[in-house]
């Protein structure tokens, strides 16, 4: 069947998404996406970011809950085993599908399809596009920058009717103190543990994210990686999946339903950044799958 991306997608987005996909900005070829952007300056800006060796990790627990294709599969299951002997041995059977709302995943360059094809031109159905393997090699480690988006707003969490503004992000940024840099990852904080321990629910219809205007400022400003709780702003006056539509027009790598608690009660008064680390598995052919980001302050 075939879609047409102009029922989802207004013109304008639509089109900005398909020029920034033909510049091909990291080559022919490329399998790497917006990693390419962590270069000798982001490592070293990384190192620099470590004053303490403290850290804090921003994976949510694992939790069941049904997968994005409605197919009853589950987003996590545990079989935990013990095989008696002389000596004794516990063994487990996992299952995961890391995509959807609930837990913390890394995204693939094979995620996000739009006219028939992946980030690069590579076709859906020619088997060859870059994949977890391509993020997993070599390892993920940059400086990360942690914006707070509610508290230059006053506000708990982000509102569902106000998605997240270039100009939120430049406002947490001077709140923070530093200016973010080509190759580093923002860590993109909007509240969303405040949210749910208020016993709020996230909605299919119309959720608190990030917009459009958004999404610009994340491609124009050379982001390696976006980690964030909550994801796209779900509103009848934003484009479909504004900042996901970058994994596919420029190999956006994006680490979603962050938990950002810790990391918030860690970071010692005025610093804002820290070593980003994530060891993705390597499984060729992958579309995501589930990690444990930790940041190193």
């Amino acid at each position: 069947m075939a879609y047409d991306p102009a029922t989802v997608l207004p013109a304008a987005y639509l089109n900005w998404l398909r020029e920034l996909a033909r510049e091909r900005r990291f080559g022919a070829g490329d399998r790497r996406g917006s990693l390419n952007l962590i270069d000798a300056g982001a490592r070293d800006r990384c190192r620099e970011a470590v004053l303490s060796g403290a850290s804090a990790d921003l994976g949510r627990p694992l939790a069941p809950a049904s997968s994005n294709r409605g197919d009853g599969r589950q987003a996590f299951r545990l079989e935990v085993f013990y095989t008696d002997g002389p000596i004794g041995m516990g063994s487990d059977h996992l299952e995961l599908d890391c995509h959807g709302v609930v837990n913390t995943h890394i995204d693939g360059l094979n995620h996000i399809a739009l006219d028939q094809t992946f980030y690069g031109g590579y076709r859906v159905d020619d088997g060859n596009a870059p994949s977890l393997a391509e993020l997993a090699s070599g390892g993920i480690a940059t400086r990360a920058v942690h914006v707070d988006i509610p508290a230059v707003r006053g506000t708990p969490w982000v509102e569902v009717d106000r998605p997240v503004t270039g100009e939120d992000i430049e406002r947490a940024l001077s709140r923070a103190g530093v200016t973010f840099e080509p190759g580093d990852a923002l860590l993109l904080d909007m509240g969303r543990d405040r949210f749910e321990a208020a016993g709020q629910e996230l909605a299919a219809d119309r959720r608190s994210g990030v917009g459009a205007d958004g999404a610009r400022w994340i491609e124009a400003h050379g982001v390696s990686i976006v980690c964030w709780d909550f994801l796209d702003a779900v509103a009848p006056e934003e484009p479909r999946a504004p900042v996901h539509m970058l994994n596919w027009a420029i190999g956006l790598v994006l680490v979603d339903n962050c938990d950002f608690a810790r990391l918030r009660a860690a970071l010692p008064e005025g610093q804002a950044s820290g070593a980003l680390v994530i060891g993705p598995l390597p499984i060729a052919g992958a579309t995501g799958c589930n990690v444990n980001p930790v940041v190193v302050m």
